[in-house]
Parts: C-alpha cells; structure tokens; sequence
C-alpha cells in the first residue's frame, strides 16, 4: 500500500531537481544574456544620422579566442543581411567584437549575436539582440545640419580675413603717418648751412 506515495514522492523530487538545474542553468542561456553586453556602439535604441561603417560589442568578459566561436548577424528593416559574416576580436580589447557592415538608406537595423565568453577556465554561450535607428532626416540637439555648420564656418573665415587685412591696413597707415611725422619735425630742428651774408 505504500509503493505509490514513495514513487509519487521520488517523481516528484526529480522534477524539484530538473527545474533547479533549469533555474541553475537560465543566467547562461538566451534570457540573461543581455547583461553581459556592457557597451554597443550605436547604442541600442538610438537613433543616428548614418549608418555607421562598423558595430563594437563590448563584454564584461574575454571573448573566447577561438575560430568560429562568434556570431553576429545584422538585418535592416527589409529582412536583407548587412553584415559581411566577419566579426572579429578587436586587437586592443579581447572584451570587445568588432563587426563590419554596409548599410545604405533609413530604418531600424536588427543585431543579433551569439558569442562565446570566457570565465577562469571555462566558456560559456552568450545569445541576445538589440535594435537601433537610421534616420538621415534626424538633426543633432543644436538643430544645424552638417551642410549649415560648414557654410557658417565658411562665412566666419571670411569675416576674419577681412578682419585682419583692415587691421593690416590700418597698420600701416598709422606707421606712414607716424614717419611723415617725424620726418618733417626732423627737418624744422636741423640746422640751415646758408650764411645770412653775402660775399
């Protein structure tokens, strides 16, 4: 009579134990993945004027130095890949994945990466993703575009220009009337040679 409530007991312990390895288990699988990425530049949700050239994923810790380990995948808004498949270990940072992309037009970029990291002596797979924006209409805080800050600069050169050559100008106009000065008080000191008498 009492083989059932053992049994039952048993199954029931093993389930208590697989959903405690799972709960283990969870901050080394896709759900905590994001708190590893510390740093992305473009950051995640931003919104900037231009695709940027490359992405930098930064970690808390060492990528793993192995070939093949790191994954990252960056789709545009129309579901086509803009990433040339070749993320890379930056040579200044082992935390830091460089990844090269080719992007053209506006809307939202999706990134996606699976990277191996290393802690002590084991790795441990690091699965997440984030989005940001390309927006070629969106303006800086100050609200001058590129094109207006390049034709303000312009006109400031100018201005200082004629600026110092008014100053040169002026310059040299005082320093001529400064010698005619002199020149003709130098003349009314000096002595005459004529002799008052005739021969």
């Amino acid at each position: 009579m009492t083989i059932r409530p053992v049994a039952s007991f048993r199954m029931l312990f093993a389930l208590v134990g697989a959903a405690a390895f799972a709960l283990a288990m969870l901050p080394f699988s896709l759900g905590g993945a994001s708190e590893y990425l510390i740093h992305e530049e473009p950051a995640s949700g931003a919104t900037v004027v231009e695709a940027p050239h490359q992405l930098l994923l930064t970690f808390d810790r060492p990528l793993a130095q192995i070939a093949g380990q790191h994954r990252v995948e960056v789709m545009d808004a129309d579901g086509y890949r803009v990433d040339d498949g070749q993320a890379k270990i930056s040579g200044y940072s082992l935390n830091t994945l460089i990844v090269p992309i080719s992007a053209e037009g506006d809307g939202e970029l999706e990134v996606s990466y699976d990277v191996l990291l290393v802690e002590g002596d084991q790795y441990f797979e690091v699965s997440s993703s984030y989005r940001f924006s390309v927006d070629h209409s969106f303006a800086p805080d100050g609200g001058d575009s590129i094109e207006t800050a390049a034709e303000k600069s312009s006109q400031a050169l100018v201005l200082w220009t004629i600026a110092i050559l008014l100053g040169i100008a002026v310059a040299g106009a005082l320093v001529y009337f400064l010698r005619m000065a002199t020149g003709n008080s130098r003349s009314s000191l000096e002595p005459t040679n004529r002799s008052v008498f005739r021969d």
